[in-house]
């Protein structure tokens, strides 16, 4: 009898940086299949008239953002080609704005995500606008109108929403570290709170974490 093959689910861990931080979900997904094909890993293709490699992207990023922990899930088909091997395998035929820093097994369903945590740098350092900031989030109220997929739009509360938040300033710019809830049913973008603050002519966010509700780092 010839071996049959084990089917496992792997999550990626990665970090996109540079000028990844424009370029599209779908586009994204036709750029890591790239890479995924390159890697020559023994993944599991779909079936059916044009079969690809399977991949999914756990809370896929806002268009403009960066990343120190986004999460691609793949299929492999031979149980003896080791995590290691993996990350080792797509290191190579990474570009320098991929970093591919970690593989593990799949345990937690993708619905089980529930927050994100993001560092937001604002080209400021005036103790004025890091008091104002921070007075704004410690609001025991913060409604603003948010757009859902079908155009439906609703007036929410955000102050309530907002797990933790952190300010800090050097010698050219202000941190905010914060962190919201992701996926499911309450996803927060962080612009979205931005946005409600006022006029704030730049910033850069790059999301740091994702959580499980027990704020636990997602596995």
């Amino acid at each position: 009898m010839g071996r049959v093959c084990v089917l496992r689910s792997v999550r990626v861990y990665f970090k996109k940086k540079d000028r990844l931080k424009f370029v599209s979900h779908l586009d994204m997904n036709r750029f890591m299949t790239r890479i995924l094909n390159l890697s020559k890993i023994p993944l599991w293709y779909t079936e059916g008239f044009n079969p690809h490699p399977y991949l999914t992207f756990l809370l896929p990023l806002s268009l403009g953002f960066e990343s120190d922990c986004e999460i691609m899930e793949i299929r492999i088909i031979d149980d003896t080609f080791s995590n290691e091997a993996v990350k080792f395998a797509l290191q190579k035929v990474s570009p320098e704005y991929i970093e591919i820093f970690d593989v593990r097994d799949a345990i937690l369903k993708a619905g089980k995500i529930a927050y994100a945590q993001f560092m937001i740098k604002f080209p400021e350092t005036d103790a004025e606008f890091s008091e104002s900031l921070k007075m704004f989030l410690s609001q025991k109220s913060i409604e603003v109108t948010k757009t859902g997929k079908k155009g439906k739009v609703s007036v929410i509360d955000l102050a309530p929403k907002i797990k933790h938040f952190d300010l800090r300033m050097d010698f050219d710019s202000t941190y905010l570290d914060i962190i919201l809830p992701a996926g499911g049913s309450d996803n927060i973008n962080p612009s979205l709170l931005l946005k409600a603050y006022g006029d704030i002519p730049s910033y850069k966010v790059t999301r740091t974490m994702i959580y499980d509700e027990n704020m636990n780092q997602f596995q």
